[in-house]
């Protein structure tokens, strides 16, 4: 297959920067994505307060490409109304070495390129690139018109110039502002100091501001994704960073918090929303947060099982919801997470996934320590489980009358379907987790999967975990082959900010795909929906996102095998061997039943074409 040297592709497909072919295999052979090839111009469908994105990609024959300017103009409907060419926004896609492929992930915000754009894009780590590509992202104003709006894109390389027309059709429903999916983007401590110039060893950067300002420029764009930035405020170690939890003084009976400045310095720009000022999905306050308590935290593990622990413990608990009262902090759910496990050899208790029996006495004996401190408070303060291989065991069990918020292994929690009702009667939330993110070559589709399963199942959050795990080189390959990082540190650019990937993109464009399904609120229409996103995956109905109980349930999970017994019962990837091409189809049938249901509701004549 012969490419045009200039072209434009969808959201689902990516270029390998060695040859500008797919880096995406067809299932049906590489003539199979011969129509995701837009040599003169593409159209996109959208939502009012949607974000829709396209792909701008250099195949110059030479394999080299001198120079890059890109200019928008305004897409106009025959209403008249204009949505504005400020609505675009453009990222380069850097390209990183894995498998044998450059595949692109980081994204530079193309207004503050330090460089021309060209090709190659960089001539220490990308010498041998000869294809290139641009992100390209258009937000749609939440009181845009609807109709067909039409433009142009002009991209000037060289002596060159190209103009592709672009095609948007904006339909008369609007994306609602707040997810009822929780997309939880977990990290620990401070996983940011070790990969940015402005911080590093700098020892004020807590109380000067510097680490303050990166770590909410994290939490900013995780909201712009339409996701949660989730941070342990301590490590394995029960190590809590400065500022990370309020200072204290005295012990017994007189203890307390000696100060809550440096804690409401860091926090409080969360928990009353003004950090996200100005975010296009709205500037409430964060949804979740965890708390710094912990087995060693505020009292010393050393005095675990004395009246004095007790003691110190309960007086600083309650001393936090008095605190969150006072200052109206009553809209955000703050957890109490106890992230121990005896692999890392800080505490002799496995409380986190409980994998011996005996260390549920420990989370028996910590909920009487804190039981009575929160409960009755405005502040909404929960204490957290996080369960995998005693999922079947606790899910009715009097460890979820206490524990009010659950995150289940995805795995364990597919063979127990039952698990979501019972959770739901005793008012606790559910979500699960997994290994959401995959190496930086799979299907884009895995990421689908993940806000749909919940919708699917009927949990209301996923978990995502580590999110910031950079490794000693992500320009060249992020750690774990992309697996533990959806962000990456701008200080290789000069720049003192995260920059996002184009995986991020997808799991954003994933919560919209999620979230619009979720809005059509006729019973008719909500159950056309899912029809039409199982049937796109394979699936006849809600049942199939479980799986039967496997016969080993009936011995303790130290003895599972969990190489082969628990990988094969367990929900195989649903995306595994499937088109990466059926984003665009449950796209197009969502927002196809969207636009009919407007039409039927208000009489609106405009619909898709």
């Amino acid at each position: 297959m012969t490419l045009p040297s200039i072209w434009l592709t969808g959201e689902s497909l990516r270029i390998n920067g060695l040859t500008g072919a797919f880096v995406e295999e067809a299932p049906d052979g590489p003539s199979g994505f011969a129509g995701q090839i837009f040599p003169d111009g593409i159209t996109l469908r959208a939502a009012r307060g949607q974000t829709v994105s396209f792909q701008l990609i250099f195949t110059p024959e030479s394999g080299r490409l001198p120079s890059c300017a890109l200019n928008f103009s305004a897409l106009r409907c025959e209403s008249g109304a204009a949505l504005e060419a400020e609505n675009f926004s453009a990222f380069a896609e850097w390209f990183h070495r894995l498998h044998g492929k450059l595949v692109p992930d980081l994204l530079l915000p193309f207004a503050r390129l330090d460089r021309p754009f060209a090709i190659p894009f960089d001539r220490e780590y990308l010498p041998d690139q000869r294809a290139g590509a641009v992100w390209i992202d258009l937000f749609i104003p939440r009181e845009q018109p609807p109709g067909r709006y039409t433009g142009a894109l002009t991209v000037k390389t060289g002596e060159t110039r190209q103009v592709f027309s672009i095609t948007c059709e904006v339909g008369a429903f609007t994306l609602p502002l707040r997810s009822r999916i929780t997309a939880d983007l977990n990290n620990y401590a401070d996983s940011l100091s070790d990969s940015f110039q402005s911080l590093g060893e700098r020892p004020e950067r807590y109380r000067d501001g510097s680490y303050l300002a990166v770590e909410a420029a994290f939490y900013r764009m995780s909201r712009e994704h339409r996701c949660l930035y989730h941070n342990l405020p301590y490590r394995h170690s029960g190590a809590i960073p400065e500022t990370f939890c309020p200072e204290l003084e005295g012990e017994g009976k007189g203890i307390r918090v000696k100060s809550w400045e440096g804690f409401d310095r860091h926090f409080g720009p969360y928990l009353d929303g003004s950090v996200f000022r100005g975010c296009r999905e709205g500037d409430y306050p964060v949804e979740f947060l965890y708390l710094p308590f912990h087995l060693g935290w505020p009292a010393n593990y050393e005095k675990w099982g004395k009246k004095g622990y007790r003691t110190e413990y309960r007086r600083i608990l309650m001393e936090f919801a008095r605190h969150f009262e006072e200052k109206g902090w009553t809209s955000t759910v703050f957890e109490i997470l106890l992230n121990h496990k005896k692999d890392y050899r800080f505490f002799p208790y496995t409380v986190d996934e409980i994998w011996y029996e005996h260390d549920q006495d420990v989370v028996d004996t910590y909920y009487d320590i804190i039981r009575g401190c929160f409960e009755d408070s405005a502040a909404r303060i929960v204490f957290r489980m996080d369960s995998s291989n005693h999922f079947g065991h606790h899910f009715d069990h009097r460890f979820s009358d206490y524990c009010k918020m659950w995150v289940a292994g995805e795995a364990m929690f597919s063979w127990f379907p039952e698990s979501v009702e019972v959770m739901r009667r005793k008012g606790n939330i559910l979500w699960i987790y997994g290994s959401v993110l995959q190496a930086l070559d799979e299907s884009l589709l895995s990421l689908y999967v993940w806000p749909i399963r919940c919708m699917m199942t009927g949990v209301t959050g996923f978990t995502v975990w580590n999110t910031t795990g950079f490794g000693r080189d992500p320009l060249r390959c992020p750690a774990a082959e992309g697996g533990e990082a959806l962000f990456y540190p701008g200080s290789c650019f000069g720049i003192e900010e995260p920059l996002p990937s184009i995986r991020l993109k997808a799991l954003r464009s994933a919560m919209e795909l999620t979230e619009l399904a979720l809005s059509a609120r006729e019973p008719a229409l909500r159950a056309e929906m899912d029809a039409a996103l199982n049937a796109a995956l394979g699936f006849s109905s809600r049942a199939d996102w479980f799986c039967p109980k496997p016969d080993f349930l009936d011995i303790p999970p130290r003895y599972w095998d969990f190489d082969k017994a628990v990988g094969e019962a367990a929900l195989p990837p649903v995306y595994t061997g499937k088109s990466p091409l059926l984003i665009d189809r449950m796209q197009r049938e969502v927002h196809a039943l969207l636009a009919r249901g407007a039409a039927e509701k208000d009489g609106v004549s405009f619909r898709f074409q």
